[in-house]
């Protein structure tokens, strides 16, 4: 993974940059993306199961106990990841009842694409199309801001990964927090009080 960044890509962006960087393919087939994904995925559970460095950021069961509470809330996943590797990923930290629907990097490997997934599962399931002023897409990245933007969706920059605050504003988030216990309050205020 060395020069490789992956952060704000997808699933199956990452292994096409894999076989581009370290293979020197310049075009690689779906075959070889989907054995890298597989190859990755045999190795994913273990691999999050022992981490040292796993945890569930500050706030996070909170702001999504009280997201779930609300009848006006519908709490989706819009992640680069497949499926699959999400689930996983969710698992160890309990946090996949939370998000029953979502857009996954196996939907689609362009992140505005998988968003809008999300948002139309979200509309199918509330029964009524979901205005995109009353939509907010949250991430770490500026990548994960670009989609949402790109979607045509507000967006929540969270400054807990490798990005500051004015980075994910600067990315052209409509807001930032530092992470979901200091910056509760104002997103509470901010998004969830439409």
């Amino acid at each position: 993974m060395q020069d490789i960044r992956p952060h704000g890509k997808t699933d199956p962006a990452i292994a096409r940059e894999i076989l581009r960087v370290r293979l020197n393919q310049s075009s690689a087939g779906n075959g070889q993306i989907e054995s890298i994904i597989e190859a990755y995925l045999s190795f994913l559970r273990e691999e999050v199961h022992l981490s040292p460095n796993y945890r569930v950021l500050p706030g996070i069961l909170e702001i999504l106990k009280d997201a779930l509470s609300r009848k006006d809330v519908l709490l989706g996943l819009a992640t680069g990841n497949v499926e699959l590797g999400a689930r996983i990923k969710l698992d160890r930290g309990a946090l996949n009842p939370y998000f029953e629907f979502g857009g996954f990097g196996s939907d689609s490997e362009d992140r505005a694409e998988l968003v809008r997934k999300a948002a139309g599962k979200a509309a199918a399931r509330s029964g009524r199309p979901i205005p995109a002023s009353e939509t907010y897409v949250i991430g770490d990245t500026p990548l994960d801001i670009d989609a949402g933007n790109r979607a045509g969706f507000k967006t929540v920059g969270v400054a807990t990964g490798s990005y500051s605050i004015e980075e994910l504003i600067d990315s052209g988030a409509t807001f930032a927090i530092p992470d979901f216990e200091q910056g509760r309050q104002q997103f509470m205020e901010s998004a969830l009080s439409n």
